[in-house]
């Protein structure tokens, strides 16, 4: 076979998984966790959108910094172990990790428990995120249900359902409230 007959198994092999691809946290240059991380047993019930009120990033480079300077933020001036976010989602269209799924977030404080923590990069208070990021964070929340990471009814919210903030900013829930899944209630 060539290598061209091997790229199109390989870009089938993708498109048949249907895997949304995941910068890893050592492909954005985390730092590891400065302190212990209570577990949570998956499949867990919420997905929980969310956004991180700054600059919004639109490449690989702009995005990985901004995940270090978040990370850094809430690890130095949160005193959160690690980042406190599950997922982050890029301008790019890029999903990046943030903490484990089996790990409890640190973002929606006692409703953290039982909770996916998605965040996208930027703030959407007035307009929404492109459609790149919306249809990766799409594929994501489909993908975590393949993967156990949420149950198949899972319950999808706003940050601001679950703690007193104006996350994930109105633009952004106006469209969520509009995904399958979507909740009123926790």
């Amino acid at each position: 076979m060539t290598w061209i007959g091997l790229l199109i198994v390989g870009l089938t092999a993708i498109t048949v998984q249907g895997e949304v691809p995941i910068v890893t946290r050592a492909e954005w240059n985390a730092k590891p966790p400065n302190g212990t991380i209570d577990s949570m047993e998956t499949p867990l019930p919420r997905a929980v959108i969310a956004h991180t009120a700054g600059v919004a990033c639109a490449d690989d480079v702009t995005c990985s910094q901004h995940m270090r300077n978040l990370q850094n933020f809430q690890m130095s001036k949160q005193k959160f172990s690690d980042i406190g976010y599950h997922y982050l989602i890029g301008g790019n269209g890029k999903v990046y990790e943030g903490r484990s799924p089996s790990q409890r977030g640190a973002f929606a404080g006692p409703n953290n428990d039982g909770s996916l923590g998605i965040a996208f990069i930027g703030n959407f208070e007035r307009r929404a995120p492109n459609k790149e990021a919306l249809d990766a964070a799409k594929e994501l929340l489909e993908q975590a249900v393949k993967q156990a990471q949420l149950v198949e009814g899972y319950k999808l919210l706003g940050h601001r359902q679950v703690s007193a903030t104006m996350s994930p900013g109105e633009a952004l829930y106006a469209l969520i409230q509009q995904w399958p899944n979507w909740s009123e209630d926790m």
